[in-house]
């Protein structure tokens, strides 16, 4: 490659971009400098200046972390108390440190403080690896000029305000620079900004012509410019400041900024002065904190925490009603009823003279005791789950890209259980859905068309049609598949024997076809590179124009050598007869954001023609062209255009048409078969004309005033017209792999699925049959503004009336849709589409329409918003998030930002659009393929497990909390809790927390296999009926008479019997004891019936459990009594002896188990919900039967969903169509 560099280096580049690059440059109102915002005065060369004159710019040194050694305590500890429950335990346990408190302060607060220090830790360690990726990053060394032109190695953290650096290849800016020049003569450095807006395809900046000749280290020893610019801020596309130096201003503009965290691409160095350091960057400016997400399953736990609460006050309040009574009446005739709380000794807590005040004390009291209604360990366990969840989908290879080696990535785990409740996808296509990867299938030269290829949109609109395609078709008329031998071309896919191989010399028109060809090679910005092998690499800005250069050497001309003032074409002589020219090819190289392809050329076969380039005007939005003007061999100046056929045909000739209507005809049917076309034409200029046109072109390029922009498109204007028309191109976005049928499988599980595009409406709907999204029969709503009285209000130009009108006939458009489609809650076999265009989307989205277009398209089966801008995209999935329903959205390019941050959960596709969908999604994946399987299997366990989990976490502490009421209760209100204070707090921390969490990352109720084809059960999230009020009340419920039948068994089968060998009854510790090991037994177990799929941690989690209760009897009975109190060999002496234990413990937890299982019984064999009708099946082999599975999933979607998009559906509506024309044939 060093041939290829010093070639480079011999350009001059700009005069390559001279309509790019001054286009903008002073055009800035310089006068703002000294102003407010605009008050940055740097000394370049003398960063140390800056201090003496009072300026206090901040350190280089960035800090992303949420906490700091001094504050991490307290925000960390305020963090964890803004949560509800555990601000509740706080107080609760700070009340233990009274009188009032039931058990002992240490069993209260030391759970509390196991959960708090948990979180904290775990935040701890979050933010510590924040601050390592802070320290490496604030530590990478880079090379900064120490005086007398000599260069230090310097870490980044040090940089200062004024200093001049030295940024060498593939290095990061380590602050935001003033380009002063590079390795190249005209200070032409190229950089990779992917880190700020997405992009991969390289930037040029350009040093200001002043500092060119600062080529050297030492150069710098006695530089002492000024530089004046705008304050710090947010805007990565403007920038305001001057150069002063030897006397004279000198205008900065973008074109001279470069950015922190930008990369320097393809050139060896360059030298910089630094204007912003540290979080006055314009990335760190950017640097916002991403929307904070909680799914819609978390919040409504926060809620159930809320009633529980409310229960609690409620029972502790009714208790010290009572308590308050009984206490008044304690006393009668001088002895008390309740001899055992000693009233006649009671100062305060038992006053029976002080009743109220006694009963506002036993209101403290119960609220302590009955706390254990909240469990304090679900918070804590929740996030253990989800981050081993987050674990599992990020390690499953079935979503792992092996040719790109990405894996899938869940860079959150708080939204799990939403990938199981999506009610509709919102998906961008380019790169979403399809690969971004162009390939030069078709084109249209002096009116006719070559290409034989068949696109996948075209495959798809025959299968429509229900015909074989032509090249699907031998003369026997039998389908067989054609083995094409020649090598597949990346970016390359045209195939027609006229045109190819040098066959072009015998077409009518060749001199148009040679000119065609000729404009592929020559009307573009591609660099190329030729190494010692003669090996030519092609820097490209974007697919489409890797394709065209591509496909231009494929037929012939190849874009060899760029000079500072001249092209390099090795064209193949056609009339030289090659053999199999395909096979001639030895290796292409063509970069194209970041991959290389390479390919060398026989140079027998080739001659070298070299045009002079005098102008490049470059493509941009507004223009949609690009053209350049070029000097042949034999002296005749041509230009050549390329660009939207909107923009290109109004600029031809009356004689240059000749081929107009065909080329219309054939770019129509390009954008129906789903291509991007662009329109290519040419003219002959004689010199007087162009001398003319460079005169005045260079006149506006040099021009200071404040209209430069406008001199300048006005002189590429006056030469671009009269043009000749050539023809047109059609390249091909392919789908990606599997994209059909992904969205088939994610519509049978009735997902809606919109499609948020720019492409215009043909394609965008030609994408839609192709991706199966629209079907034949499918009736389509289509809304947009081309109706002739709107196009007629537009010529003639009034805003506020074309406004007017075109609000009007959107509302209309949608009322008239409204009418058509049948809401949710009628039924309707018949399948609607939604499709609307920007300018019509414009106006849907405004307050007073809005919410009508939301109730058209949410009873849409598929819903395609073409032309629509990232603005637009993010107001539509805010509009979609107001049905409240989950929404995902998914996206590959910076343009999906907004969507993707505004939805639900956003997902981001690791394509070639660079990484900025993927740094604000929630998770990333590598291909849309891989959303069937996140969604219908991980989305779906994930749903189950967290709605089981959490409802099993309020069962168990209802269970536990109701038998504390209700002994209370029976020792009417006393406050004396039923179980030792250590039997309370280690409740939810030892033996019943490891069983919910096995639960929450391993069960099943279905494999993955059956997830899959089955993807009906979905719908079981999406309609929440795992984690409805109805079944969280059931558990609750379920609790209750748990605990009602554990007490009332226990205290009937203890009361007045002889417990132990001597004939004593039991006493309280006794009885806490059983009821405790009863309510054990009983959680785990009814763990054991709920699990779906056991593994082995399943078993030693739940069985362990009760096992470790055991042996914390054991253990906690062997302390000193000082300690264990009521426990003191309590197992040993009284529980492990008696057989009414272990009798009362086995009957007691076969009789609360009874109930439930008879329930459960009863409702899979009668009112059996899908999963259960699927393992059912599985039970007896049939699950995976297709007729089994296909007549299960009909009769489920015939009760849910009936209205669906896909491969299926599309399939089946065509054998109806044949079945019914075959009846009729019959009945003829």
């Amino acid at each position: 490659m060093a041939r290829g560099r010093r070639t480079l280096q011999k350009l001059k580049l700009s005069a390559l971009y001279s309509f790019a690059l001054c286009a903008k440059g002073s055009t800035e109102d310089q006068s703002k400098i000294g102003t407010a915002g605009f008050s940055r005065v740097v000394y370049v060369n003398d960063p140390d200046r800056h201090e003496a004159e009072g300026s206090r710019y901040p350190r280089n040194e960035v800090s992303t972390t949420k906490y700091s050694l001094v504050t991490f305590l307290p925000k960390s500890l305020f963090e964890q108390f803004r949560r509800v429950a555990n601000f509740y335990f706080l107080v609760s346990g700070a009340l233990t440190l009274t009188k009032l408190a039931p058990y002992s302060a240490v069993s209260a607060l030391l759970p509390l403080f196991f959960v708090i220090t948990a979180t904290m830790v775990k935040e701890g360690v979050e933010d510590w690896r924040r601050k390592q990726q802070d320290h490496e990053l604030n530590n990478r060394i880079v090379k900064v000029h120490r005086g007398n032109g000599s260069f230090e190695e310097t870490k980044w953290k040090y940089i200062k305000i004024g200093d001049v650096i030295k940024v060498e290849k593939d290095n990061f800016f380590p602050a935001d620079l003033i380009l002063l020049s590079s390795n190249y003569p005209d200070g032409i450095c190229y950089v990779e900004t992917m880190n700020l807006d997405g992009e991969t395809n390289l930037k040029i900046k350009q040093a200001l012509e002043v500092t060119l000749d600062l080529q050297e280290d030492a150069s710098f020893g006695n530089l002492k410019p000024i530089i004046k610019c705008e304050d710090p801020n947010a805007n990565l596309y403007s920038f305001v400041g001057i150069v002063e130096w030897k006397g004279m201003q000198h205008p900065l503009s973008p074109q001279q900024l470069l950015l922190r965290d930008s990369k320097l691409r393809n050139t060896d160095y360059i030298y910089g002065a630094v204007i912003f350091t540290g979080h006055d960057t314009k990335v760190m400016q950017n640097a916002t904190e991403p929307p904070s997400k909680r799914s819609k399953i978390e919040k409504k736990m926060d809620k159930i925490i809320y009633v529980l609460m409310f229960c609690l006050l409620a029972i502790a309040t009714l208790g010290s009603v009572f308590f308050s009574i009984w206490t008044k009446d304690d006393l009668k005739n001088g002895k008390p009823k309740r001899w055992y709380l000693r009233p006649d000794d009671s100062t305060v807590f038992y006053d029976p003279k002080r009743p109220a005040l006694a009963s506002f004390f036993h209101l403290l009291t119960a609220l302590m005791l009955y706390n254990y209604f909240i469990p304090i360990s679900l918070y804590i366990s929740i996030e253990m789950v989800k981050i081993l969840q987050a674990l599992f989908i990020n390690r499953d290879i079935e979503m792992y890209h092996e040719e790109s080696d990405k894996p899938t990535h869940a860079r959150t785990s708080n939204l799990n259980e939403e990938l199981g409740q999506v009610d509709t996808i919102l998906s961008d296509k380019t790169g979403t859905l399809t690969c971004n990867m162009m390939e030069f299938i078709k084109c249209s030269i002096a009116g006719t068309a070559y290409g034989q290829s068949v696109t996948e949109v075209e495959k798809a609109m025959a299968l429509r049609k229900g015909v074989l395609l032509d090249d699907e078709i031998e003369p026997g008329g039998h389908k067989e598949k054609q083995i094409d031998e020649s090598p597949h071309v990346k970016g390359f896919n045209l195939k027609d024997p006229r045109i190819m191989d040098g066959n072009w010399i015998h077409e009518p028109n060749k001199d148009v076809i040679r000119d065609f060809f000729r404009l592929l090679a020559i009307c573009h910005t591609c660099i190329p590179e030729v190494d010692e092998t003669d090996k030519v690499s092609y820097e490209a800005e974007s697919p489409d124009e890797a394709a065209f250069v591509i496909a231009a050497r494929e037929l012939g001309f190849e874009f060899y050598k760029r000079a500072q003032t001249s092209i390099i074409i090795r064209e193949r002589d056609p009339n030289q007869h090659v053999v199999d020219y395909q096979y001639r090819q030895v290796k292409f190289i063509c970069f194209l954001k970041g991959h290389f392809l390479l390919y060398k050329f026989d140079p027998l076969t080739f001659s070298c023609r070299k045009y002079q380039l005098l102008n490049v005007l470059e493509f941009s939005s507004s223009r949609k062209r690009m053209s350049v003007i070029v000097k042949e061999p034999e002296g005749k100046i041509l230009l050549f255009s390329k660009g939207a056929d909107s923009v290109i045909f109004r600029r031809l000739a009356p004689a240059g048409r000749k081929f107009e209507e065909e080329t219309k005809r054939h770019i129509n049917e390009y954008s129906d078969s789903g291509l991007r076309t662009l329109v290519l034409a040419c003219r002959v200029l004689d010199q007087e004309e162009y001398e003319k046109f460079a005169a005045k072109f260079n006149t506006a390029k040099i021009s200071g005033s404040a209209d430069r922009d406008e001199k300048i498109e006005e002189a590429a204007d006056s030469i671009e017209q009269d043009l000749l028309l050539l023809g047109s191109t059609a390249v091909e976005d392919k789908l990606q792999k599997g994209v059909p049928e992904c969205i088939d499988k994610l519509a049978h599980a009735g997902i809606k699925i919109w499609v948020l595009t720019g492409d215009k409406m043909e394609t965008a709907i030609n994408i839609g049959f192709a991706c199966s999204l629209l079907r034949q029969g499918m009736t389509q709503i289509i809304i947009t503004l081309e109706a002739p009285d709107i196009i007629a209000l537009e010529k003639n130009g009034d805003k506020y009336s074309i406004a007017k009108a075109s609000k009007q006939s959107v509302m209309d458009q949608i009322e008239d849709g409204i009418k058509q489609v049948p809401t949710s809650s009628q039924s309707s076999t018949e399948s609607f589409a939604l499709i609307i265009d920007g300018k019509s989307l414009t106006y849907a989205l405004e307050d007073d329409v809005k919410f009508k277009f939301l109730d058209l398209a949410v009873n849409c089966a598929s819903v395609i918003c073409c032309r629509s801008s990232p603005k637009q995209k993010a107001l539509v999935t805010r509009l979609v998030k107001r049905s409240n329903k989950v929404i995902l959205a998914i996206g590959d390019g910076a343009n999906d930002v907004g969507m993707l941050q505004e939805a639900d959960i956003g997902v981001g596709i690791s394509g070639v659009e660079g990484m900025q969908a993927v740094m604000a999604s929630d998770i990333a994946i590598a291909q849309f393929r891989f959303l069937e399987r996140l969604l219908l299997v991980h989305g779906h366990w994930c749903y189950r497990r967290i709605s089981v989990m959490i409802c099993y976490f309020f069962y168990k502490n209802v269970t536990f909390g109701v038998t504390i009421f209700l002994y209370e209760a029976f020792a009417s209100f006393s406050g004396k809790p039923a179980y030792n204070d250590w039997f309370l707090s280690l409740y939810n921390v030892f033996f019943t927390s490891l069983p919910v969490i096995a639960l929450g990352v391993f069960d099943q109720d279905v494999s993955s296999r059956l997830c899959l084809q089955y993807p009906e059960l979905y719908q079981e999230g999406v309609q929440n009926v795992l984690f409805s009020w109805r079944r969280i009340l059931g558990w609750m419920l379920n609790g209750v008479i748990n605990a009602v039948l554990i007490f009332f068994f226990c205290t009937t089968a203890l009361k007045d019997q002889a417990f132990r060998q001597d004939g004593q009854v039991a006493g309280l510790d006794a009885l806490g004891a059983v009821m405790y090991t009863c309510v054990v037994w009983v959680v785990n177990c009814q763990m054991a019936l709920s699990v779906n799929y056991f593994t082995i941690i399943q078993h030693i989690f739940i069985w362990g459990s009760i096992a470790v209760w055991y042996l914390f009897l054991l253990a906690y009975g062997a302390v000193d009594p000082k300690y264990s109190t009521t426990a003191y060999m309590v197992f040993i002496e009284q529980l492990a002896p008696s057989l009414s234990y272990w009798l009362v413990t086995l009957l007691v937890v076969l009789a609360t188990l009874i109930p439930y299982f008879c329930y459960a019984a009863i409702q899979i064999r009668f009112f059996p919900m899908f999963h259960n009708k699927i393992q059912w099946k599985r039970y007896l082999g049939k699950a995976e039967d297709p007729e089994v599975a296909r007549q299960l999933s009909s009769r489920q979607r015939s009760s849910s969903h009936p209205r669906m998009v896909g491969i299926s559906v599309r399939r089946d509506g065509k054998a109806m169509e044949v079945t019914k024309g075959t009846d009729l044939e019959v009945q003829g």
